[in-house]
């Protein structure tokens, strides 16, 4: 038989399960938020380039279409970063570059009309969606 327990007891077991609700949520945001991040910097750093083409002093060789943007100068890998920002119940994580007014990173992203895409973030979320999985199991059950 279940037990009675009065409208304080269950108020206040209710507010003990919605902040855990909300300390669980933020965890899963913030380590997913993180793996997107390193998964994002990882594509760039091993991104297939085109030995045939190059630009610049350097010679810097750029990845090949569809492909995570090859690092020149870094400005890009050295810009993605992520946050997380607790509004009322809500987690909500953020992965971008903070490069400041920037296009870069969103050309790069989806291509312009001279320059096919080099995705990286997307691609970053994609390959992220099993960790997640796996997270959202080992957190929420």
């Amino acid at each position: 038989m279940a037990k009675a327990i009065s409208i304080d007891e269950f108020q206040r077991e209710l507010e003990r399960y919605s902040k855990q609700a909300l300390a669980d949520s933020k965890r899963f945001v913030t380590l997913s938020s993180a793996e997107v991040e390193r998964t994002a910097k990882t594509l760039m750093r091993d991104t297939v380039t085109n030995p045939d083409v190059s630009y610049g002093k350097k010679g810097h060789h750029p990845s090949v279409e569809g492909y995570a943007p090859a690092p020149d100068k870094g400005t890009l890998l050295q810009s993605v970063t992520h946050s997380v920002k607790v509004e009322g119940n809500e987690a909500i994580g953020e992965v971008g570059s903070i490069i400041q007014n920037s296009n870069y990173p969103r050309f790069l992203e989806y291509g312009t009309s001279k320059m096919k895409p080099r995705p990286w973030l997307s691609t970053s979320l994609i390959r992220c969606r099993s960790f997640m999985a796996s997270l959202w199991k080992e957190i929420f059950g």
